[in-house]
Formats: structure tokens, C-alpha cells, sequence
């Protein structure tokens, strides 16, 4: 009896933990992904790892995400950002590791789009150009073009990692984007990367 009580108590506490590490992985990512909707570019890069900044120059870095979402030729909106599956916790030293995916929904502009002579087969072909552009640079997304809004509607499933060290309470994400294939051996473990396949 005592023995499965100790597991009972074993097994609860457990999921706690699971639990509240999921719970607070959800809540810094809600703030991260603020920050980029309401383009508080700096304070995004707060939710980011310390040692992508080794790599990537932050001021260069917030640069770039106020030319992708302030743009003189698109208007970018995010509609939502939720995380949709979370994997095994790692603990590599003393830094823990929760690998997880996230689904984002935007919407891109095209500023002047058409113009005003297109007939409606040429703005069909403008369309489809843009949507198989859009495919070809954004994997695993679902990307339709609304007529009415003139808008193309991304529904985009992305890849992350969530880092914090075990003595932090804020976790910190990266997004594993393609252009960080080729660094991932200087911002990751190795037993990290093997873990997660990246």
C-alpha cells in the first residue's frame, strides 16, 4: 500500500511539473508572439535565446523584422499564434530544452497588387504566381487568396524550440527557421540537435 502510494504521489507530482512547464511555455510564448504582433521588435528579442545573439546581431535582427512586417510593398497582420503540440522535455546540463510546434495564421498584402486595366484572367495568373511563390518559401503552410480582402490567408505550421535554464522561470524560443540550419551546431547541444533531429 505504501509503495503505491509513493507512486501515486510520484506520478501526480511528475505531472505537475509536465504541467506547469507547459502551462508557462504557453503563457511566454502568448507574450512573444504580442510583442511581434503589436512590432515591439525589442521586446520580441528579449523572448529569444542570448546565445542567437552570438551569431545574429540583435539591432541587425530587429531591422529585419520591421522591414518583413513594415514593408513600403506588403502589409503583414497576424491573426493568431498557438501552440499545437509540445515533445519530451531535454535536460542538457543546466539547460532544459521542450521542443514544440506552433500554428501561425496571417494575412499578406500586396500593396498595388493589380492594376486598375487587369482584366480578371490577369489577376487570376498575378494570384497563382504569388501562391506558388509563397508555397515554395513557406513549407507546410495552407495558403489561399481572399478576393474580397485582396489578401493572402497563411496558415503556416512551424517548428521551435523552447530553452530555459533550470535556475530561469521565463522561457526563451527559437524558431527553427531554414537560415539557422547551418548554425544550429553553435546555439544547440549536441545531444540536442540528435534528439530532435535538426
Amino acid at each position: 500500500m505504501k509503495n503505491l502510494l509513493l507512486f501515486v504521489f510520484l506520478t501526480t507530482s511528475f505531472m505537475g511539473v509536465a504541467q506547469s512547464d507547459e502551462v508557462q511555455l504557453k503563457s511566454d510564448f502568448a507574450k512573444y508572439a504580442s510583442a511581434l504582433k503589436s512590432r515591439q521588435y525589442t521586446q520580441a528579442t528579449s523572448y529569444m535565446p542570448d546565445n542567437l545573439f552570438n551569431v545574429y546581431n540583435k539591432e541587425k535582427l530587429v531591422q529585419e523584422m520591421k522591414q518583413t512586417f513594415e514593408s513600403a510593398d506588403t502589409e503583414v497582420k497576424i491573426n493568431s499564434v498557438e501552440v499545437v503540440s509540445m515533445d519530451s522535455k531535454i535536460v542538457d546540463g543546466s539547460q532544459v530544452y521542450i521542443p514544440f510546434q506552433f500554428r501561425q495564421q496571417f494575412e499578406l498584402k500586396y500593396i498595388n497588387l493589380f492594376d486598375a486595366t487587369d482584366d480578371e484572367q490577369s489577376r487570376d495568373s498575378t494570384t497563382k504566381f504569388i501562391v506558388d511563390m509563397l508555397n515554395e518559401s513557406l513549407p507546410d503552410s495552407s495558403i489561399r487568396f481572399d478576393k474580397k480582402k485582396e489578401v493572402f490567408a497563411i496558415d503556416n505550421l512551424k517548428n521551435a524550440l523552447a530553452v530555459k535554464s533550470t535556475t530561469d522561470d521565463t522561457w526563451k524560443f527559437l524558431v527553427i527557421e531554414p537560415s539557422l540550419k547551418n548554425v544550429m551546431g553553435r546555439l544547440l547541444p549536441a545531444t540536442v540537435i540528435q534528439k530532435t533531429k535538426l
